[in-house]
């Protein structure tokens, strides 16, 4: 059935009410039954003696048929449970005055988990029920680990019952204002709340409210069609709420119905279509309190909640959106010992299953919602895979057959060479530095979470980065942007940019840089300039964790990096065949010094670790020994690169 049939039926999205009767109840006025060719309950005699639509001669007093009458238009011995109509048909009932079936759920007779005891407090019979409230309501899990909600309507067979709706001759859409007629109640033998839906043909002069039970239609001998159309309407006593349905625009509200010639009244729950000769049925995987298998075990102990909320672990197999789904849920049980490790339907399917299929319940999902993310252990993440010298990631340390550089992934030892040179400082002094490479002024992001009303980072969070070592604008530089998560927020929820961009928290951009490059798990750099931590950092990146190390020998800010001049000079001058920083550094003979000069050290003020280098002949080398003799060499080229090479050592 499409959505439409269903709305149309059910009078929820018509400019005419058919199924359910309309908000007034579907009661009758004296010009609606006039215009249908009836005759009000004041009669339709007139002083005038007007004739009947049949032509009939009303001063006569003649029926329909021409016969003579005595007594007038007053009831016929024949006319069964109401007054009738000149017609043979009873006069049309107004629901809002008819007498309402009482209705009992939880009868022996009813129910199968829910027969009122003196213990349980189920309402009475006839009194409203609140289905928003336990145990009507259950917070299960949908098949991805979706937090969901369902009705508990109790067990249902899958042999819907009949519903019969009314049409005209001619016409294809109910009988406006009639309301649909059903002759199984709660407690009867056959009663379901799913009914298969079965369009009974009445003549076009027909009346709306003239019939109001099965043994009306079924004396009228009037053509039914059965139809694959099955709806979901558990009939409930008269007052009953239950206020959420999975669709926005889904009514709420109570419908009403007819039975035996009295008002019943219904949900209709239209999450999904329905359509079959019997009601489909999706699985569900729930676990109690007790094993069935134990005593006291099964419904009766209830279903396991988390410590201190109202959240099962039950797992839906299915939610509306899916092609399969249907609110009459084939049970399966499994063992509570699971109960911790089962979050979704695959684990729920892996779990160890106790029983299955032990009854079909009516448990219409009324909302989804994402799971929030569960913090996730940095000890057993995945580790994201860094390669610094692939093509997409390095500038000068691109990784040849012939030059060694490790392989994707592997461990870096950036205290052997090439990764650490020994240089000269603006005075002399002997400095060491380590060479990460070119990077950009322009730093990359990284984000650090504070809880709402703290200003420090959440304690045991990792730092969440969006971009890593070949990915398109990715820099050892990060500046730093707080944001802010609520006060209940569990360290390591959040594990990507992604999730906080979909968490829509609030993000405070600052002027902080730091210096911290993402390298392979494993990778050593074991000298800082203070007493620094020279062991390898954590963070998150895509769900997974990136190790880096953390260089903060002097402090950066700004918008964009800082940068501070140096000197070098290679043993083949770049404007020769082989030249520049392939043919390596300059060194003094039989050493790995170095007459690279940088222009500052951490104590200064505007220290910097990414170098703006400068050229210099190598022809000058042996007159290189300070800044100023640098600066006074023959400086072939300012500014080619800008590399991160923080320096880890100073010495006089």
């Amino acid at each position: 059935m499409k959505r439409l049939g269903f709305a149309l039926i059910f009078g929820l999205a018509a400019p005419w009410v058919a199924a359910c009767g309309d908000d007034s109840g579907g009661s009758m006025d004296d010009d609606s039954m006039v215009d249908a060719g009836m005759e009000t309950d004041e009669g339709s005699d007139t002083d005038e003696g007007s004739d009947t639509d049949e032509g009939s001669d009303t001063d006569d007093n003649t029926t329909d048929e021409g016969t003579d009458t005595d007594d007038g238009p007053g009831p016929m011995e024949d006319a069964g449970p109401g007054p009738m109509m000149d017609s043979g048909l009873p006069e049309p009932k107004d629901p809002e005055t008819a007498d309402v079936v009482p209705v009992d759920r939880f009868s022996e007779e009813a129910a199968t988990l829910m027969v009122r005891t003196d213990d349980n407090g189920m309402p009475g019979p006839d009194e409203p029920i609140d289905f928003d409230m336990a145990p009507f309501i259950t917070q299960g899990l949908g098949p991805d680990g979706q937090y969901v909600q369902y009705y508990n309507f109790d067990v249902q067979s899958t042999t819907p019952a009949p519903i019969y709706v009314l049409q005209r001759d001619g016409e294809d859409t109910p009988v406006e204002g009639q309301l649909n007629i059903v002759d199984v109640i709660p407690g009867d033998e056959g009663y379901n709340d799913f009914w298969q839906v079965v369009f009974v043909t009445v003549p076009e002069d027909y009346v709306a409210n003239t019939f109001t039970s099965y043994e009306e239609l079924e004396a009228g001998d009037y053509a039914m069609e059965g139809t694959e159309i099955i709806v979901n309407c558990p009939v409930v006593p008269e007052g009953s709420t239950a206020t959420m349905r999975y669709g926005d625009d889904d009514d709420t509200g109570l419908h009403r119905g007819w039975y035996d010639g009295m008002v019943v009244n219904y949900f209709t729950f239209g999450e999904a279509s329905l359509m079959g000769e019997s009601v489909p049925v999706s699985p569900i995987y729930v676990t109690f309190n007790i094993n069935p298998d134990e005593e006291g075990g099964g419904p009766a102990s209830g279903f396991v909640t988390e410590d201190g909320t109202a959240q099962t672990h039950n797992v839906v197999a299915t939610i509306p959106e899916d092609d399969d789904y249907s609110p009459l849920w084939f049970v399966n049980v499994y063992d509570n010992a699971d109960f911790e490790t089962v979050s979704d339907l695959g684990s729920a399917m892996d779990a160890n299953v106790l029983a299955m299929g032990v009854a079909t319940v009516n448990c219409p999902v009324v909302s989804v919602m994402d799971a929030p993310a569960m913090p996730v252990d940095p000890e057993t993440a995945e580790m994201a895979e860094i390669d610094r010298f692939s093509e997409d990631a390095a500038t000068l340390m691109v990784r040849t057959e012939e030059n060694g550089l490790p392989g994707p992934n592997e461990p870096i030892d950036y205290d052997m060479a090439p990764f650490i040179t020994q240089g000269l400082g603006p005075d002399g002094q002997h400095v060491q530095y380590y060479n990460f490479d070119v990077q950009s002024t322009t730093p990359a992001p990284i984000y650090v979470l504070q809880r709402d009303g703290e200003d420090m980072p959440v304690e045991g969070q990792l730092n969440i980065v969006d971009v890593i070592p070949g990915d398109e604008g990715y820099n050892d530089f990060w500046q730093v942007v707080f944001v802010t998560v609520p006060e209940d927020y569990v360290a390591n929820t959040m594990t990507s940019f992604e999730e906080l961009e979909a968490g829509d928290f609030a993000m405070e951009g600052t002027e902080v840089i730091v210096n911290c490059p993402i390298v392979p798990a494993g990778s050593t750099a074991t000298m800082r300039y203070g007493n620094d931590d020279t062991g390898l950092h954590r963070g998150w990146y895509d769900g997974k964790v990136v190790s880096y190390f953390n260089f903060s020998e002097a402090s950066l800010s700004g918008t964009a990096v800082p940068v501070s001049p140096i000197y070098v000079t290679f043993n083949i001058n770049p404007d020769q065949d082989g030249g520049g920083p392939a043919s390596g550094f300059v060194t003094e003979d039989g050493t790995a010094q170095t007459h690279n000069v940088v222009a500052t050290i951490p104590e200064d003020d505007d220290y910097s670790p990414l170098w703006f280098v400068n050229v210099y002949d190598n022809a000058d080398f042996d007159t290189v020994m300070d800044l100023d003799t640098a600066m006074a060499s023959n400086v072939m080229a300012m500014g080619v690169a800008t590399v991160n090479c923080p320096i880890a050592s100073v010495m006089e």
